[in-house]
């Protein structure tokens, strides 16, 4: 698909798009691969030029309000950074990854550049999400934390743990946290669903899926989950039963939530919309990477940094 009326180039390669809807005059942020961000308006079109914050990729990003909370991370160098950044106003270009290697003492930390607030993490974020005015996130063997907007921690939890798929690879290893009206999920690679309290951080139960690989990545409604594995299979759960199993032809980057029964799927070079009805795909020359829905219409991100209209639901 080529570049036209329904095309937009971003200036580097993309790894995911948030739309800001309490930012006034900013529409979206884009993060590029390597840590690049920039500010986008309704068009779709650069409100400046962009910047790299920090000087490695962005591992986990939401937005809260009129902030952006991301946690960064390399692991050659053994750094992890979690920061926010006020999307009100353009993105900081930070240091070069050079200066972070001439500084590894604890005391004389690089933080990334334009951060009303930054913490230097000693153990990897697995997983983050929104929670009301906050976020919750899970560093590895440490365990649950919730903060509020300004960094400020709420409360705390142990690292989860799901005895009853110990004997599975990697079960114990958290792979995301979903919001829900009154929880936190939080789910582990074996299959493994761990709820606490948004209030206090308690376990209010446990359970497990059976699944035919490793879970890479979880999505949900109100009674609805999708399930993603690493090796391109999907699972649609309804009130804890199965309604619908589909094999893609590799891993799912993204899925979108149209209604209870309609998703789309960003898959390996394919859009996918299931239904109950059935499965539709349409191919793609690149990776398609995520979906936006901008008012009626449908938009496709691919790794490239390329934004199209999407003719998946038409």
């Amino acid at each position: 698909m080529g570049e036209g009326n329904d095309s937009v180039q971003l200036p580097f390669r993309a790894l995911k798009i948030i739309v800001t809807p309490n930012v006034e005059g900013v529409y979206a942020i884009g993060i590029g691969v390597d840590g690049e961000l920039c500010r986008l308006d309704e068009e779709w079109k650069l409100i400046e030029e962009h910047a790299r914050p920090f000087p490695m990729s962005i591992q986990h990003a939401i937005v809260v309000d009129e902030h952006l909370i991301a946690t960064w991370i390399d692991r050659e160098l053994m750094i992890a950074r979690m920061g926010c950044l006020p999307i009100d106003e353009p993105f900081k270009e930070g240091v070069e990854r050079g200066d972070l290697r001439a500084s590894r003492l604890l005391e004389h930390a690089i933080l990334p550049a334009g951060a009303v607030w930054a913490h230097v993490l000693d153990a990897e974020p697995l997983a983050m999400t929104n929670m009301g005015d906050g976020f919750a996130f899970v560093l590895w063997n440490r365990g649950v934390y919730a903060f509020d907007v300004t960094g400020v921690e709420r409360w705390r939890a142990p690292p989860p743990k799901w005895p009853e798929l110990a004997n599975l690879p990697m079960s114990q290893e958290t792979v995301e946290l979903l919001q829900t009206n009154t929880t936190i999920e939080v789910w582990s690679r074996a299959g493994g669903c761990l709820r606490l309290s948004k209030t206090n951080g308690s376990q209010i139960g446990t359970g497990h899926f059976d699944l035919d690989g490793a879970l890479s990545n979880v999505y949900g409604s109100t009674s609805v989950r999708l399930l993603l594995l690493s090796n391109g299979r999907c699972y649609l759960y309804r009130e804890g039963d199965k309604m619908a199993e589909l094999s893609t032809q590799g891993p799912i980057q993204h899925a979108l939530c149209i209604d209870e029964s309609t998703w789309i799927l960003s898959g390996w070079r394919e859009e996918i919309l299931l239904e109950q009805s059935g499965v539709k795909t349409q191919k793609q020359d690149e990776v398609v990477v995520q979906h936006i829905m901008k008012g009626e219409q449908l938009w496709l991100l691919t790794n490239d940094g390329m934004l199209h209209h999407s003719f998946l639901t038409e």
